[in-house]
């Protein structure tokens, strides 16, 4: 018995230095632990970052990614891919792609590790160079005397709706044009004639875009048609001059993805409306609902310069008030309800406001920026910009006033920014187009760029969500464009 059992555990112990010897000749295993891709997406950052930015076939160990100056650097969460079974690690604490935050504000150092083999990836975060204003290619192929500039919110590309100049007024429709690939494409003929000096256009939530016109070819000249473009053509949007009388000052907004608004200066004589009272038409199910009117605005006020804009789920309606004393209002419209946020404003020092221009703005987090012209300066008429506070209430003036060209000659347009900043375009006293914008350090305006030497008329400015911009004008009846970005 005791044999038996000795023999058993020379087997035992034979087999065991066998599998030991065996072991010892196979290759130690390999562990190549690596960072393949690393990035910071909007998905994972909403509000602070305006696109992607992501190295996807990572090659260094060092990976350097620039943002504007404007990004907070300071919480940022990163998404990124390894072999498999790697761990990474800032600090000690394992991170989680596109969950955990970090200080980019300085380099982090990024350790992914797989068993008993580490290596570093250190992240830096810089600058962009600053955006610079740079022009583009003067568009060719048409003249136009009058145009509107806007940003397709979808694309990023900007599109110019412009009212053609020729020999006879009766021929002067409307065209559209669209700059990409660095090159202007014509998006074709919009309207079916003549149209007036009052157009505007948007876009849906697919990017197609939406135009509005006073129309000469309808029974009563300058009552507005809509037309939209499918594929390559333009269809009516309802009915031609759907409106019940002439409309002149107008604007163009979806309110959401089923109901398009056109608020606008009701200009007929015979009712319903009063004359030049503000109106607001709805189309919706493929019907137009006209002549609707704000709830607490006074029939009497006369709605000059009307602007809306679409913000969140808002749509702001803003007015000049040509009565007297003339004023500015701005009202919100919202989950199918008015409110009047800005009402009947003017600065008290300011015995009047320019009916030449006004302009409107809404930041991300609700602010609305009003862009006028007054004498409420040392009675000096000068443009300014105002800001209503949507967390106080409170109205308050946005940098000092700025001199520019006055009386018939005002003319500009406002936008701000995703960052945030207010840019005002405007045409200096020599009529050369000229832009600034709001330091955040000074909270005051920057020193007027001017663009260049030579006067020009239609001033606009918008931008991209990607914090691109585009001010474009029209000089000697030439559509002329210029770019704000980083320079290549």
């Amino acid at each position: 018995m005791i044999r038996s059992k000795f023999i058993l555990m020379f087997f035992m112990m034979a087999g065991l230095f066998l599998a030991c010897e065996k072991d010892d000749n196979e290759p130690d295993p390999v562990y190549e632990p690596e960072m393949l891709s690393f990035g910071f997406y909007v998905e994972d950052n909403p509000g602070v970052i305006l696109e992607d930015y992501v190295v996807e076939d990572i090659q260094d160990n060092r990976i350097m990614i620039l943002m504007p100056a404007e990004v907070d650097r300071s919480e940022l969460i990163a998404r990124f891919t390894t072999t498999e079974n790697a761990v990474v690690e800032v600090d000690g604490e394992v991170q989680v792609s596109g969950t955990t935050k970090n200080d980019f504000t300085v380099p982090v150092d990024y350790i992914v590790s797989e068993e008993t083999e580490n290596v570093k990836y250190t992240v830096m975060v810089g600058e962009t160079p600053d955006f610079v204003w740079s022009s583009l290619p003067s568009y060719a192929g048409d003249d136009g005397k009058s145009l509107v500039m806007k940003v397709n919110p979808e694309n990023n590309l900007p599109y110019f709706l412009y009212k053609q100049k020729r020999e006879s007024t009766s021929d002067e429709g409307a065209g559209m044009l669209v700059f990409k690939d660095g090159d202007w494409e014509s998006l074709g003929q919009v309207s079916d004639g003549r149209i007036g000096n009052y157009f505007d256009f948007t876009f849906d939530f697919e990017g197609n875009p939406y135009v509005s016109y006073a129309d000469y070819t309808t029974d009563v000249s300058n009552m507005l048609s809509v037309k939209r473009q499918d594929g390559s053509s333009w269809n009516t949007v309802g009915e031609p001059g759907f409106t019940s009388d002439r409309f002149s000052y107008h604007s163009l907004s979806f309110v959401n993805e089923d109901v398009l608004m056109l608020a606008g200066t009701f200009d007929g004589r015979n009712g319903p409306l009063e004359r030049r009272e503000l109106a607001v038409n709805f189309y919706e199910n493929g019907n137009w609902t006209i002549n609707q009117t704000i709830p607490g605005r006074p029939s009497d006020l006369v709605g000059y310069l009307v602007v809306t804009v679409r913000a969140g789920d808002a749509v702001y309606v803003g007015s000049y008030n040509a009565v007297n004393p003339n004023t500015i209002s701005v009202h919100k419209y919202e989950n199918n309800n008015w409110e009047t946020i800005i009402d009947t404003w003017a600065d008290p020092e300011a015995t009047s406001i320019s009916l030449r221009s006004f302009d409107i703005a809404v930041d991300q987090n609700e602010n609305v920026y009003v862009a006028l012209s007054d004498n409420s300066s040392d009675e000096e008429e000068k443009h300014r910009v105002i800001k209503y506070d949507a967390e106080t209430g409170e109205i308050e003036n946005v940098g000092n006033h700025i001199i520019a060209a006055k009386g018939s000659y005002v003319n500009f347009s406002l936008a701000v920014s995703p960052f945030g900043v207010p840019f005002l375009a405007y045409r200096n006293e020599s009529l050369f187009p000229t832009v600034v914008q709001l330091d955040p350090k000074t909270q005051d305006w920057t020193s007027p760029e001017v663009l260049e030497s030579a006067e020009v008329n239609e001033m606009n400015i918008d931008f991209a969500a990607n914090g691109v911009g585009y001010l474009s004008y029209v000089k000697d009846n030439v559509i002329v464009a210029h770019k704000f970005d980083a320079p290549e």
